[in-house]
């Protein structure tokens, strides 16, 4: 493995303004140094933009950074300008063919490929629970965990195959949520059996070849009375323990409605087991995260950073 890295803004997935790196923007990722960029629909201009932007980014750095967006279906398209509208999950299941679907996963990844992006945040294995506005309306594979296996699988293949990471969400489950976590904190009331036989089931299924996972800010009291994506029993204990994952945890963004203090949950994150902690729209924030994470004890990052550089030298290599 390469030689560990020392600045702990390589914990931080930050969001840049704007479809070019400014001069002010340049300053204020090299004072971070973080380990990613999220690139959002703000950042996405012309094709050749978009590209500019992506090979800017991969060189502007002391660290290469992982490159990453959110890109999966119909509803969240952040290449809407660029590669048109794309199919609905609906859309896709309609003829039954899960090659349609691997297809499309391979589509998917060849377009982010060609735009510098290392990691899709997606699929959702989130279970289609619910009808309730909880911000995964069309964006589940199915209402049970067998179709997500099939149907989500199948898109993580295609991805995959074209040199994209897939990073599948929102661990343990929000597809019984009855709130949106962009706004407010969902509490989850399935019982721990039903999580561990149903929600779970997905990522159990494709343990072995996950290299990464993002956890949600969902309160889930069947494990633990926190968020989690701030919590140590369903990170540590439940994820990485019980699972037996050895990829990177990441977290649901920071700055969205259901995390009710930033400084607190930037610790609380680390603690309980995160190595990469989403700040997506506010640099201000981005540099306070960094400032917080700089007062924790370094001994604290250590297995973190094996896996972040693991991931690195697996998927892109690395750049000191």
């Amino acid at each position: 493995m390469s030689k560990l890295f020392t600045h702990v803004g390589q914990h931080l997935f930050v969001g840049i303004p704007g479809k070019e790196l400014t001069p002010g923007t340049r300053r204020w990722l090299n004072d971070i140094q973080p380990g990613g960029v999220i690139l959002f629909a703000r950042n996405i201009g012309t094709a050749g933009e978009l590209r500019a932007l992506g090979r800017a980014l991969r060189t502007e750095l002391k660290y290469r950074p992982l490159l990453a967006m959110d890109q999966e279906n119909g509803r969240v398209n952040r290449l809407r300008e660029i590669a048109g509208e794309l199919p609905t999950i609906a859309e896709l299941k309609r003829e039954g063919s899960v090659e349609k679907v691997e297809e499309f996963g391979r589509s998917t990844g060849r377009w982010l490929h060609q735009f510098c992006v290392d990691i899709d945040f997606a699929p959702v294995f989130d279970l289609e629970l619910t009808d309730a506005d909880n911000a995964l309306r069309d964006r589940c594979w199915g209402k049970t965990a067998a179709e997500v296996i099939t149907w989500a699988g199948a898109f993580l293949e295609g991805l995959e195959r074209e040199g994209v990471t897939g990073c599948p969400k929102h661990f343990p489950g929000l597809g019984a949520a009855m709130l949106d976590s962009h706004d407010k904190l969902p509490m989850i009331g399935r019982s721990r059996e039903e999580l561990l036989r149903e929600d779970l089931q997905p990522y159990r299924h494709f343990m072995r070849r996950l290299t990464a996972v993002m956890v949600s800010h969902g309160l889930y009291p069947a494990f633990d009375n926190q968020p989690a994506s701030l919590s140590r029993i369903v990170i540590n204990d439940l994820l990485r323990r019980q699972l037996g994952f050895t990829g990177l945890v990441f977290t649901d963004d920071l700055e969205m409605g259901a995390i009710e203090s930033f400084e607190r949950a930037v610790v609380d994150a680390i603690h309980a087991g995160a190595d990469m902690l989403l700040v997506c729209h506010t640099p201000e924030k981005a540099v306070a995260a960094r400032n917080i994470l700089a007062k924790l004890p370094a001994e604290r990052f250590i297995e973190s950073q094996k896996r972040i550089q693991q991931f690195r030298d697996e998927w892109i290599g690395h750049k000191v």
